[in-house]
């Protein structure tokens, strides 16, 4: 994570929706006046804590904590006068697989915005960002519709990407059957499994929202909750199919490499049903006692030879009519 102070950076909207950057020694203050203010800040800094207990003392400590706590799921949760959102994006932070979905903590109500983070999540740069280029945000709840949509729009392409990479390993699988595949295959099953970890509380946060009953939530957003809803909806189904088709060629494979170690224990099978009969015959004429029969004929050796040879020939023939071979 990039060094920063405990506040990453925040701004104050005028009632248009133009954003004005603000000072840090501005923000409690901005944060307690009317109209709309955002501030992000840095849950890894000891002063956030400081910080939030000191200037924004009037939430209530369940809510800072739930800010602050260091493993979290998605999940919304309303108070009388805000809510506590908390969403899941995909990691894209440097040597950092991005199954390992980071989390962004927001504070909501009517007049102000408080996001913490622990990890960089690009969603909520991206808003900033486009805030920097004049995007109006006119209420909060606009803000958080915003936010929203980045999220999912960043985590899409990830599940996208994983569904095209199970039919890369589809064809290669059902032609080939080569066990080496097996770890791409479970590396998808484990990736889109961490995915569904995430998404799924998450629909359930999303739905809240559109439903929810805090009066500064208004229709044109409930309305676009709505369109977030379906779209993690259809990256749930993205999951859940990249895991279900991921497990079925994981089967496949094992059932590929049964069959071949099957057909290897049947050949090796016929070979020592072959050598079996000539084993003993040999056996037999190799003890050390006296009677063997052609133990003084110069060419006993090769009669023994050619004898040996046609048991092997009518064995591989009588295989062969039997349809064993």
């Amino acid at each position: 994570m990039s060094t920063h102070n405990h506040i990453i950076f925040s701004y104050a909207f005028d009632k248009d929706g133009k954003a004005k950057k603000l000072d840090d020694k501005q923000v409690a203050e901005e944060l307690e006046n009317e109209g709309l203010a955002w501030v992000h800040l840095d849950g890894n800094n000891k002063s956030t804590k400081m910080w939030m207990q000191k200037e924004v003392s009037y939430l209530d400590h369940l809510i800072i904590d739930a800010l602050l706590e260091e493993e979290i799921r998605p999940r919304t949760i309303e108070f009388n006068e805000g809510m506590v959102v908390i969403l899941r994006g995909v990691n894209l932070n440097k040597d950092s697989e991005p199954d390992d979905m980071v989390s962004i903590r927001m504070w909501i109500d009517a007049d102000r915005i408080i996001t913490v983070q622990r990890r960089d999540l690009k969603a909520v740069f991206d808003v900033r960002d486009q805030i920097e280029v004049g995007k109006l945000i006119k209420n909060s709840s606009e803000f958080l519709y915003h936010v929203t949509y980045q999220i999912l729009s960043t985590t899409a392409p990830f599940l996208y990407a994983l569904t095209d990479k199970i039919d890369d390993l589809e064809e290669k699988v059902v032609t080939t059957h080569d066990i080496k595949f097996r770890e791409a295959v479970l590396d998808v099953r484990g990736q889109s499994g961490m995915f569904k970890r995430f998404l799924a509380p998450q629909k359930d946060a999303i739905a809240k929202l559109k439903s929810s009953s805090c009066p500064w939530v208004n229709p044109w957003s409930k309305r676009h909750f709505q369109e977030n809803y379906n779209h993690v909806a259809r990256l749930i189904e993205e999951a859940d199919e990249a895991r279900e088709r991921s497990q079925i060629l994981h089967d496949e494979l094992g059932n590929a490499l049964t069959e071949k170690l099957s057909k290897n224990m049947y050949k090796l099978s016929l070979i020592t049903v072959i050598f079996m009969p000539l084993t003993f015959v040999t056996g037999l004429f190799g003890i050390n006692v006296g009677g063997i029969p052609g133990a003084e004929n110069g060419v006993a050796f090769y009669i023994f030879s050619a004898v040996v040879l046609l048991i092997a020939l009518l064995q591989i023939q009588f295989f062969k009519k039997k349809g064993w071979f």
